[in-house]
């Protein structure tokens, strides 16, 4: 049975010169057309031709010439472009050749919005939601520009405001910071879902008369439910008075600040910087207050290969005051064939650690598993979430009772089951942050740190210092009707996954999905690394560990590429 796609391109009237989209097993197809592998099963092709039956390939005729045709790249299956799509491909050359992309979606209809983790030191009154209170409605608010002005008139029924917005507290050890000056004493309380549920709150503080503005910082009541918080109360003294709010926002508490700051730790990929140059590399490490080097240990099976020497080197580096944990890094760890073997580097790391004194143990073992890059026809998507919990165990019993961490992506943050899964295996994670804006950096940060505090974990946040290739970023839009595209959307049965035809010129073509060419930018890596201003980076980490401070889990700033 024919695809709808091709059926509807067969009504076309087709020149000699016509594209044919050819799905053809790898060996059978040219190598001098335009042509992508096919995620799925099985070593297949798709070719973009001008002949209409190659031998041994499913022809669909594509309703362009086939001198057109710039480059086809498969998206992965179960992909659902909505109305733009972002293609990234290297700067160099003259043909633009995807290597990657991006599919935003819009919100489904009546979507609850996402509570995002509140910021800290940011005002938090822009988004908030107020609502105000008391029978003998002796209450007003002005509420705009990032300010709250409240009028309370006399009385002696309750009356105030309610405070809450599209966010959640963290999980984390802060205060609340406000700006405000006022002519009375008003009470400022919070509640959590079971305190509102009994109409009731939890007192943080008073915000004292004050003709001008001042500053005050109200720690929060320890029993307030963080993870089930519903809102801020601002209530009215008896007597008339007006409040003005000029800022409300989270802080770490007061008690963090002479707090020492958590190590920071960095990668060493090169196995020779320890080996052969251990001195010179734990010099570097103090003279850059590193607390922790993530080092590759060399290994014969289940055993390492030279205990000897990574005990002198610990030796050393624990007199320093450094840690050292192990590193290992490869997506196929997470296939099964490789189980074995992966578990098979846990018990050389924990044999290890049984057999040597306490001044020459490794801190941990790390795992770096990336299964997002595998190919779609290595470990299928829908599969990775699963072999990954699997590996997970294997290492965590063969482990024993050594501390074992895993090196994730921030944005694993929405993966839920995948995260408590690996709470019960893993006694600490490395959170790939790798942006360089602090908002983003914190707000990436903040769902992992979240998960610590809630499991009781370690939790490093990495930052990228290294080199990141410059690529260029094209934006796709979905065109309107009759409206020419450069990009075709092609979805047939015969392929697993949807296809993007690049095209040369923009072209019309009949009851087909097309996009057509919107903008194109450089992205140069300044947004995800800090390698062309490690100056930035040295200001802005003091801030961050301050911030980050806050959540009792917070492992330390981990700095990849910083040497």
């Amino acid at each position: 049975m024919k695809s709808l796609f091709a059926a509807a391109l067969l009504l076309m009237t087709t020149s000699a010169h016509a594209a044919w989209l050819q799905v053809c097993p790898a060996a059978a197809a040219p190598s001098d057309a335009p042509r992508a592998a096919l995620p799925g099963p099985g070593e297949r092709v798709v070719v973009a031709s001008a002949r209409a039956q190659l031998p041994g390939c499913r022809a669909l005729p594509l309703g362009v010439e086939a001198s057109q045709v710039e480059a086809l790249y498969p998206l992965a299956p179960g992909d659902k472009p909505a109305h733009t799509i972002l293609l990234h491909g290297p700067l160099d050359g003259k043909r633009f050749e995807p290597g990657s992309h991006d599919l935003p979606q819009p919100d489904p209809p009546g979507a609850t919005p996402r509570r995002e983790i509140m910021p800290l030191r940011t005002n938090l009154l822009p988004g908030a939601r107020v609502r105000t209170f008391g029978i003998e409605e002796r209450v007003s608010v002005a509420h705009a520009n990032g300010k709250l002005r409240l009028v309370c008139r006399p009385g002696t029924r309750a009356a105030g405001v309610l405070l809450d917005g599209a966010w959640r507290m963290p999980l984390a050890s802060v205060s609340l910071g406000v700006k405000h000056s006022a002519s009375g004493s008003f009470a400022v309380q919070a509640a959590d879902a079971a305190s509102a549920a009994r109409e009731s709150s939890y007192d943080v503080g008073h915000l004292e008369a004050a003709a001008a503005p001042r500053s005050a910082s109200l720690p929060l009541p320890p029993r307030l439910d963080r993870a089930g918080f519903r809102q801020f109360v601002i209530l009215c003294p008896q007597e008339a008075a007006t409040l003005d709010l000029d800022s409300l926002h989270l802080e770490p508490a007061a008690d963090l600040a002479k707090a020492k700051p958590a190590p920071r730790s960095t990668w060493i990929w090169d196995r020779s910087e320890w080996m052969e140059r251990g001195d010179t590399l734990l010099a570097w490490a103090k003279s850059e207050t590193i607390g922790e080097l993530f080092i590759v240990v060399t290994l014969d099976g289940a055993r390492v290969r030279d205990p000897a020497g990574l005990r002198a080197f610990i030796r050393k580096a624990h007199a320093a005051g450094i840690a050292v944990t192990s590193v290992e890094g490869d997506p196929h760890m997470a296939l099964p064939a490789h189980r074995a073997a992966t578990a098979d580097r846990a018990r050389a790391f924990a044999a290890y650690n049984r057999e040597a004194a306490p001044e020459e143990r490794l801190r941990a073992m790390q795992f770096d598993v990336e299964p997002y890059l595998l190919p779609d026809t290595v470990l299928a998507p829908s599969d990775r979430g699963r072999e990954y919990l699997a590996m997970a165990r294997a290492l965590r019993e063969a482990a024993g009772d050594m501390a074992i961490e895993y090196v994730v992506p921030f944005w694993w943050w929405d993966k839920t089951a995948l995260l408590d899964g690996l709470a019960g295996l893993a006694d600490g994670l490395a959170v790939m942050d790798y942006r360089t804006a602090p908002d983003q950096i914190y707000s990436f940060a903040a769902p992992f740190l979240d998960w610590s505090a809630r499991h009781g974990k370690r939790v490093h946040i990495a930052l990228e210092a290294g080199r990141v290739a410059p690529e260029r970023q094209r934006r796709y839009v979905r065109t309107d009707a009759n409206e020419a595209g450069e990009l075709l959307l092609v979805q047939a049965e015969e392929m697993p996954a949807p296809l993007l035809v690049l095209l040369r010129q923009p072209a019309r073509v009949a009851n087909a999905s097309l996009y057509r060419f919107s903008s194109e930018r450089t992205l140069d890596g300044s947004a995800t690394s800090f390698h062309a201003d490690k100056a930035a980076l040295r200001t802005l980490l003091p801030e961050l560990e301050r911030d980050l401070g806050a959540w009792p889990g917070f492992a330390g700033i981990a700095l990849h590429g910083w040497r």
